[in-house]
């Protein structure tokens, strides 16, 4: 083999070595913002007696008021007998209300009185915190704001497109 041909496959060899360790560099960083960020909404579902599902679904359908079971379903990647369950245990607590459809999949979902201020609750129980986060990251928040922006992206178009 020449000199530039072995100079070429060991360049390229560092270079997926490179890539591999870099994914394995994102993958644990990925995680352990995870562990420490969960650790606020573990407080909450412990604070509320709610699951990641049911948080899911009753933000869900605060940001989206009108929300159909068949709309949430695909939105959220559940499947519909998933997402049924989940409605019919928050309309059981007395947090989500259905309207009226003939085709129960497309009832428009609403939050309750108690839904509202219960979400309100969450999202203020959470908001101290993110503002600490914030404010420690000082000159840093804009890059980090963005690089959250573009993963947040690209994860939904991954989930999306399989």
């Amino acid at each position: 083999m020449e000199p530039s041909a072995t100079t070429e496959a060991t360049e390229a060899t560092q270079a997926a070595d490179a890539s591999i360790a870099l994914v394995r560099r994102f993958r644990s960083s990925y995680w352990r913002a995870v562990r420490e960020l969960d650790t606020v909404r573990l407080l909450q579902w412990e604070r509320f007696h709610l699951t990641l599902p049911q948080l899911r679904v009753l933000f869900q359908i605060q940001r989206s008021p009108g929300v159909t079971t068949a709309q949430l379903s695909r939105g959220m990647g559940i499947t519909m007998s998933t997402t049924s369950g989940l409605v019919a245990k928050l309309a059981r607590a007395g947090l989500v209300v259905r309207g009226q459809s003939d085709d129960r999949r497309e009832i428009p979902l609403e939050l309750t009185d108690a839904g509202r201020a219960q979400a309100g609750d969450i999202t203020e129980f959470a908001q101290p915190f993110l503002e600490r986060l914030a404010i420690a990251l000082g000159d840093e928040l804009e890059g980090v704001t963005a690089a959250l922006d573009r993963l947040s992206e690209t994860a939904a178009e991954v989930r999306e497109n399989g």
